[in-house]
């Protein structure tokens, strides 16, 4: 996966020329693309808690959950790799339960014992840094031509912002640089949109997962998690 110097090279090039916006206006870039990727292609990450013997869970157990964005796409108990197929809870097996301290994911039919591990899977907002970023490498470039964009369009405001009309030829300079950059900003964003297969300003569907509460392969009912229970 890329770095956020990789994207930072990337706006580079796709938006050449002098100008007085520097890294920190490409970082501020960057963060509003990733934020805006992570509506139509959040981040999946799968975590394990350790079960406790009790049937809440803090939310703050899962370090990559992000508050007011992260939801759960489904919850396995028991956790059993060994197992050719998961035991994936039906939704009505768990809820998000408030409490003043704060969320936590609630068994409504099982107590997971300490010896039992759950496997939560849940979005999660795109991050980059120096170390690595989390976007997919097969969408990175379509992230870093929209990262692009949005740097090309703090260009192309500050240029129409900046018009001295008391300088005839400086006023139509930045005004022809200013049109310049908002036709990049289009056409780089025309690529991120492309390579996703949506229209600017739509939403692809959220992927849904439900339980198919299937049966062992011997045929019979699982012991640590019956069928009654589910």
């Amino acid at each position: 996966m890329s770095t956020r110097q990789d994207y930072l090279t990337a706006i580079g090039n796709l938006a050449k020329g002098e100008y007085p916006l520097g890294e920190t206006e490409k970082i501020m870039a960057i963060e509003q693309a990733l934020e805006l990727h992570s509506k139509h292609r959040p981040r999946i990450v799968v975590a394990d808690i350790e079960g406790a013997a009790v049937f809440d869970y803090a939310i703050t157990l899962l370090t990559s959950w992000s508050d007011g964005f992260s939801v759960i796409k489904q919850v396995e108990y028991p956790v059993d790799d060994t197992n050719e197929t998961p035991d994936i809870l039906q939704d009505d097996d768990w809820m998000i339960y408030e409490k003043p301290e704060g969320q936590y994911l609630r068994f409504l039919n099982a107590t997971p014992l300490a010896t039992e591990d759950i496997r939560v899977t849940h979005t999660a907002p795109h991050t980059c840094t120096d170390a690595t970023c989390t976007v997919k490498t097969a969408d990175e470039k379509a992230v870093q031509a929209l990262s692009a964009a949005f740097f090309c369009e703090m260009l192309s405001t500050y240029f129409a912002q900046t018009q001295d009309s008391t300088i005839m030829a400086d006023s139509v300079d930045h005004k022809n640089k200013s049109r310049d950059y908002s036709a990049r900003a289009a056409a780089y964003r025309k690529i991120y949109y492309n390579h996703l297969g949506i229209k600017e300003g739509e939403t692809p569907p959220a992927s849904v997962t439900r339980d198919q509460d299937l049966s062992g392969s011997w045929a019979g009912d699982k012991l640590t998690h019956p069928r009654k229970y589910r």
